[in-house]
C-alpha cells in the first residue's frame, strides 16, 4: 500500500519517519557500538524533533499575526529557541552519560528524513 504524501499529511509523515528512524539508531548504537552512543542518538534525536515541532508551532502562529507583532514573535522565538537548544546541548555534553557523536547523529534524524522524503518524491515523480 503506497501512502501519499501531500501538504496535509506532510508534517506527519516527517515526524513518523524520524521517529522510525531515531528509534533504529539507538537500538543500532546500543547494539553495535555502546549505550553512551545509544543514549547520545536518543537525546539528539529528540532535541531534533522538539525543536521541529517549535519551529512549526511558531510559523504557524506568525502567519496568524499582523505583520508588525509578527516579526517581534518570531525574533524572540527564534532566540528562545536556539537559547534552550544550546544549553540543552551545553548540559548533554557535560553530563557524560552521552556520546558526543552518537549526539551529531542523533540531531541529524530531522535532516536525513526530509532527505529521504526528497529522493523518494524524485524518484516517484520521475526526476
Amino acid at each position: 500500500m503506497m501512502i501519499t504524501i501531500n501538504e496535509d499529511n506532510l508534517f506527519a509523515v516527517i515526524i513518523k519517519g524520524s521517529l522510525g528512524l531515531l528509534v533504529f539508531l539507538t537500538i543500532t548504537g546500543w547494539a553495535l557500538f555502546s549505550e553512551k552512543m545509544a543514549l547520545g542518538a536518543m537525546a539528539g534525536g529528540c532535541l531534533a524533533i522538539i525543536n521541529f515541532f517549535w519551529i512549526r508551532n511558531v510559523l504557524q502562529r506568525v502567519l496568524g499575526q499582523l505583520p508588525a507583532k509578527a516579526t517581534m514573535y518570531a525574533q524572540f522565538r527564534y532566540i528562545a529557541r536556539l537559547t534552550v537548544t544550546g544549553v540543552a546541548i551545553y548540559f548533554i555534553i557535560i553530563s557524560g552519560w552521552f556520546s558526543i557523536a552518537g549526539l551529531f547523529v542523533g540531531l541529524s534524524v530531522i535532516v536525513l528524513n526530509i532527505i529521504a522524503l526528497s529522493l523518494y518524491s524524485a524518484l516517484r515523480a520521475g526526476g
